[in-house]
C-alpha cells in the first residue's frame, strides 16, 4: 500500500483534526519512528508536507 511519510510535528498538527466533514487524519508511526497517511489524506496537504511516497508493507504479527 502506498503511503505518504510526514513529519512528527506534521503528524502531531493533524491528528484528529477534520480532513473532510466528518472524517479524521490518522497519522500512524511506523517501527522505525517515521509517520505516514494514507494517499486519500496526504490529497488534504501541499507536496511541501509530504516527505516521501513509500510502498508501506505492515509488519508481521508473528505471535498468532
Amino acid at each position: 500500500m502506498i503511503v505518504a511519510i510526514i513529519t512528527a510535528d506534521k503528524a502531531q498538527e493533524l491528528e484528529g483534526t477534520e480532513y473532510t466533514k466528518g472524517v479524521l487524519f490518522n497519522p500512524v508511526q511506523m517501527t522505525d519512528g517515521r509517520w505516514f497517511i494514507s494517499l486519500v489524506e496526504a490529497q488534504y496537504l501541499t507536496t511541501a508536507d509530504i516527505i516521501e511516497l513509500i510502498d508501506y508493507v505492515p509488519p508481521v504479527d508473528e505471535e498468532i
